[in-house]
C-alpha cells in the first residue's frame, strides 16, 4: 500500500530510468504475478470458504468447548485473514503500483483495514488457545509478533512518504501474510519426512508424533518466506542501488 498522492515526484519513483514500466517488457519480468496472484485467491478462496457460514462443525480446527467464543474470534481471524491472502499479490505487484498508484493505494486501504490489522490481531488469542500444544502455540505467537511488526512498520513508512522503506516492508509483510498458504505444504511435508523417526522419541504417543512434525512445518514456512524476501528479492535490489550510486558518484568525479 503506497499512501500517497498520485504523483511520481512525490517519491513514487518507477526505477528503469525514472519511466513506469510498460509494455511486454514489464510482463515478461514481472511473470510471476499471475502464479503469485493464483496462489494467494486459490487458497484464499479454499480456505476461508468453511469460515462463511459461522458453522463450528465445517472447521477442521480443533476448537475449546468451554470458551464460547473461541470460534467466533478464530472464523473472524480466518475471513479477516482470507481478505489479506487475497490481495497480498496486489501489494508487491510493481506493474500495478507504478501506473496505477491510486489503486494500489486503494486496495492497499483495504488489504490493511479489512485484512492484515483485524487478523493479525485476532492472531494472538488464537494462538494462545490452540489445542496443539506449546511448540504450535509458541510458533503461531511468534507468526503473528512479525506479522504485527511487518504490518506497523510498512504502515509508519507509508504514512511518513518513506517509500523506499515502505516497500522494503511490504514485501516482509507479504511474506508473513501468505506463509499461512505454504504451511499447508510444509506441514505434511515435515510430518512424511520424519514420521518415522519419532516413534523412538514418542513411544506410544501418536498425536505428539504429529504435532512435532507440524510444528518444524510451521517454522520452516515463515522462516523460509522471509529468508527468500531478503536474499533473492530485498538483496539483489540492495546491490543495484549501491551499483547505481557508484555509478552516479564516478561520474560526478568525472565531471
Amino acid at each position: 500500500m503506497t499512501i500517497t498522492r498520485e504523483k511520481t515526484d512525490s517519491g513514487l519513483r518507477p526505477p528503469s530510468g525514472g519511466k513506469p514500466q510498460r509494455g511486454k517488457g514489464a510482463w515478461a519480468r514481472q511473470w510471476w504475478v499471475l502464479p503469485f496472484a493464483l496462489y494467494c485467491v486459490g487458497f484464499g478462496v479454499y480456505g476461508g470458504g468453511r469460515f462463511i457460514t459461522f458453522d463450528p462443525s465445517l472447521t477442521v480446527a480443533s476448537i475449546r468447548p468451554e470458551i464460547p467464543w473461541h470460534y467466533p474470534i478464530l472464523a473472524a481471524h480466518v475471513l479477516t485473514g482470507t481478505v489479506a491472502v487475497c490481495l497480498a499479490w496486489t501489494q508487491v505487484w510493481p506493474w500495478l503500483r507504478e501506473n496505477h498508484p491510486g489503486v494500489h493505494r486503494k486496495i492497499g486501504w483495504v488489504y490493511y483495514f479489512a485484512g492484515v490489522i483485524p487478523s493479525g490481531i485476532l492472531a494472538f488469542p488464537v494462538a494462545i488457545l490452540t489445542t496443539f500444544g506449546q511448540g504450535l502455540r509458541y510458533g503461531f505467537l511468534a507468526m503473528a509478533t512479525l506479522w504485527a511488526i511487518t504490518t506497523v512498520a510498512g504502515f509508519v513508512a507509508g504514512i511518513q512518504h518513506r517509500f523506499e522503506d515502505h516497500k522494503r516492508w511490504m514485501y516482509r509483510n507479504v511474506a508473513m501474510t501468505t506463509s499461512t498458504i505454504t504451511v499447508r505444504i510444509t506441514q505434511p511435508i515435515a510430518i512424511a519426512l520424519t514420521t518415522w523417526l519419532l516413534p523412538a522419541t514418542y513411544a506410544g504417543q501418536d498425536r505428539l508424533v504429529i504435532v512435532e512434525g507440524a510444528v518444524a512445518g510451521l517454522w520452516a514456512a515463515f522462516v523460509g518466506h522471509l529468508l527468500f524476501v531478503e536474499w533473492f528479492v530485498l538483496r539483489p535490489r540492495r546491490r543495484r542501488r549501491a551499483a547505481a550510486a557508484r555509478t552516479t558518484a564516478a561520474a560526478s568525479a568525472g565531471n
